[in-house]
């Protein structure tokens, strides 16, 4: 911290604060971090501290210690794996989503992190910037955690509207109360909540797919604290939705009369193994691929069997699971899914890539109900395609290797979209491109001999009876 510099050189140099403060304030060759800790204090740090990928705990350490209200933010961050989408962020960051006297409002704080270079924005996904050195986000992991959150808030609010605790059609996922954002609200007119003929709120908020901590919930404490501080304050239930969360941070939540809602006690232990093991399989999905392949086939069953509608959600989740599976079975390769990538200030998703001996493989996945359409296809040929050549050309380890694309769709593609796919791949002369439908994509899993990935195939992916 600037002041703890200061300090240091008043007795260094034996000079006057005032000279010490100058000389931190002007020297250029300081990089600072500025608005974000009290006494205007700033954070210090060399151009180096940005490569050796210690900023970041240093930073968020330091907000914890010296600007606390700005400390909620990375945090939910860093519990998303560096990307978090922003109505999920609305609800962490302990920040008001409209006015209120005395508080920063949650857009004017997300502008000062952006104008700092500490946070980016695009496409409604804030994500922490490349030269905090973090290990770069899985956007297939972090989506698929958003889609079961976004699941599971919806069997909450069916349960608690089935037992009484909510009005029937009172319940709201994202909704503003008390100017706050909170994943989850309901009316309730239970008794001990109807104060003076108004009634009672459920809220809620969810983490899951993350170890929870005790500095992890404060958030959600000091949110319920603020709205039971306000002139005529409703009366409350709040919960906290989790898979599950350390012993310090539970006894936590109780003393400030939350109750924690677990997955398992609300929903049953057996559907709750099952999300808790896809979530792990989707934080290093490489590497379960090589380890236990056929894992995801086995949890495509099990999710069916519990919330079939989740599962179709997932299903292009699943179905790079699928183009990963017959690139790692084809030769040696190793597999990576939902790689993201900076390039050109923007943020860029892969779906698949097969780093193999001597080419590096590239895969476009989309496992939906409809063809894909010449739109698609030239948005993949013309931008995506560019920036991951581009991007690959500048990998030390990779620039030698030749480069294939690969575009992989379930439903096949729209006549005008086949033609330019066609022309191109016998044209491109530069890289290699390819694309499979249907039977494409059955002939290759035959050749892979494996009958659980068939079954997968018929029964879930391209709904062909044989």
């Amino acid at each position: 911290m600037s002041s703890e510099l200061v300090k240091k050189l008043e007795i260094i140099d034996s000079i006057p604060n005032n000279t010490a403060s100058q000389r931190v304030a002007r020297n250029k060759k300081i990089e600072k971090i500025k608005g974000f800790f009290k006494s205007n204090q700033s954070l210090c740090f060399l151009p180096i501290h940005e490569k050796d990928g210690g900023l970041f705990s240093v930073l968020i350490t330091s907000l914890f210690e010296n600007g606390r209200k700005y400390w909620y933010c990375l945090n939910a961050i860093r519990l998303h794996g560096g990307v978090i989408e922003r109505k999920y962020l609305e609800c962490f960051t302990n920040y008001p989503i409209l006015p209120l006297k005395k508080h920063l409002p949650f857009e004017k704080v997300m502008q000062m992190f952006i104008s700092e270079g500490i946070l980016a924005y695009s496409g409604d996904y804030y994500y922490l910037s490349p030269k905090l050195g973090q290990v770069r986000p899985n956007s297939l992991a972090n989506t698929t955690v958003d889609l079961i959150k976004s699941s599971l808030l919806t069997n909450f609010g069916s349960l608690t509207k089935n037992i009484g605790l909510i009005s029937y059609n009172s319940g709201e996922t994202f909704a503003e109360y008390g100017k706050f954002r909170w994943a989850f609200k309901g009316v309730s007119t239970v008794t001990g909540l109807v104060h003076n003929g108004n009634t009672g709120f459920l809220l809620a908020d969810i983490i899951i797919g993350t170890p929870i901590f005790k500095e992890d919930v404060l958030f959600f404490v000091e949110k319920i604290k603020h709205i039971q501080s306000f002139n005529n304050a409703g009366k409350l239930i709040p919960f906290l939705i989790v898979d599950d969360l350390d012993k310090e941070a539970l006894l936590h939540l109780k003393q400030n009369g939350i109750v924690v809602g677990f997955i398992g006690e609300l929903f049953g232990q057996k559907y709750a193994d099952t999300l808790k093991e896809l979530i792990t399989i989707l934080d290093n999905a490489g590497a379960s691929l090589k380890k236990t392949p056929e894992k995801y086939l086995d949890l495509i069953k099990e999710l069916n069997k519990y919330n079939e509608g989740l599962a179709n959600n997932m299903r292009g989740t699943f179905f790079e699971f699928v183009v990963g599976h017959i690139h790692s079975i084809d030769s040696n390769s190793s597999i990576d899914l939902g790689r993201e990538i900076f390039e050109n200030g923007f943020r860029h998703e892969m779906d698949v890539v097969a780093n193999y001996p001597h080419k590096i493989v590239i895969a476009e996945c989309k496992a939906v109900k409809s063809k894909i359409d010449i739109e698609t296809v030239d948005n993949w040929l013309g931008r995506k395609i560019p920036v991951f050549k581009n991007w690959v050309e500048n990998q030390e380890t990779w620039k030698r290797k030749t480069l294939e694309f690969e575009f992989w769709s379930t439903s096949g593609f729209t006549d005008e979209a086949f033609t330019k796919l066609q022309s191109v791949s016998s044209s491109s002369q530069r890289y290699k491109v390819s694309f499979f439908q249907s039977n494409d994509i059955r002939e290759r899993a035959k050749t892979m001999k494996n009958k659980k990935l068939k079954e997968a195939l018929d029964d879930f992916f391209l709904k062909i009876k044989v």
